[in-house]
């Protein structure tokens, strides 16, 4: 029997909205084991990272903000765990689930170049990065979100990152030289997803909550630098210890990570790190080395007096 994939065409969306729906996919109860959400971004907003702290509203997935405006296409692919749709693990949810979305931008992106994705968290067009992705994942329920946002008009980076390896950020657009149809793009990706997936129409969205503003957590204690950008550690606005910034890692290893890391011996904090985020079935990308994780949580608490 082959697997079913629902699928929802959503049309134009408030980036609102788009927000909302990307933070309830690893929660929202599902049609399919896989599911699959594609929509239009109608409006101007920045949408930062689930662990991030910056202006903007926020996503499901982790990473650094992503800029949207109108006609960028938003792909959202939520499963009940990594090989719901095609085989995978929680250690390459990007590598196995870009790999249809290459194909649709190949053929329907307008540029008559070939899409590649060389395993950092940008789609490569002409050699110009022109799309994000990343995952949320939760190893304790295994539901995974494979989420892309495509720049077709509007850049979807703010500025140039190191992650680009001084390739400058594009627009479909502006490589193809003319317009570009968000519609025939929007089918030939809900296509190359399908394959030989049995597809099922849903409806979006589900009106989730539109509560998201991540602006009102004050700047981390300490910051760190890594692969993907900045990691971040110190009190959120609630008093409570967090951990985040630019990484991709699963939701509950990060916040028991947290829980463990706020009032440990500082000494225990590498191996509470390695426990934690070196575990069997948690998903973790964006960082070199675990060592910038426990450099970053004990500068945090040496700079507000949190000793044990």
């Amino acid at each position: 029997m082959p697997t079913s994939l629902a699928i929802a065409l959503a049309g134009l969306q408030d980036a609102r909205v788009v927000a909302a729906s990307s933070r309830a996919s690893l929660d929202r109860p599902l049609r399919c084991a896989a599911q699959l959400s594609l929509a239009v971004v109608s409006d101007d907003a920045v949408l930062v990272g689930a662990f991030q702290r910056a202006a903007g509203f926020r996503r499901g997935s982790g990473g650094p903000e992503v800029r949207v405006g109108p006609g960028t296409v938003h792909v959202a692919l939520a499963l009940t765990h990594p090989s719901a749709l095609i085989a995978c693990d929680e250690k390459r949810i990007v590598n196995r689930y870009v790999r249809p979305l290459l194909r649709a931008l190949t053929r329907a992106g307008g540029t008559r170049a070939a899409a590649h994705y060389f395993g950092r968290d940008w789609i490569s067009v002409a050699h110009r990065p022109v799309a994000w992705v990343g995952f949320g994942h939760d190893a304790t329920t295994r539901r995974t979100l494979f989420e892309a946002f495509v720049a077709v008009r509007t850049p979807f980076a703010l500025t140039e990152r190191a992650s680009f390896l001084g390739k400058p950020h594009g627009t479909l657009e502006a490589l193809a030289g003319t317009a570009v149809d968000e519609g025939r793009l929007v089918q030939a990706i809900a296509d190359a997803y399908s394959g030989d997936a049995a597809s099922v129409p849903f409806e979006w969205p589900d009106a989730p909550s539109l509560d998201g503003d991540a602006s009102a957590e004050p700047p981390w204690a300490a910051v760190v630098d890594e692969a993907i950008g900045p990691l971040g550690a110190g009190p959120d606005a609630h008093g409570a210890f967090r951990v985040g910034g630019d990484l991709l890692v699963s939701r509950d290893a990060l916040a028991r990570l947290e829980a463990l890391a706020a009032t440990a011996p500082e000494d225990d904090v590498g191996r509470i790190v390695d426990e934690t985020l070196a575990s069997p079935g948690v998903a973790l990308d964006g960082v070199r080395s675990l060592g910038s994780v426990r450099d970053v949580i004990v500068a945090a608490r040496r700079s507000y007096g949190n000793r044990t």
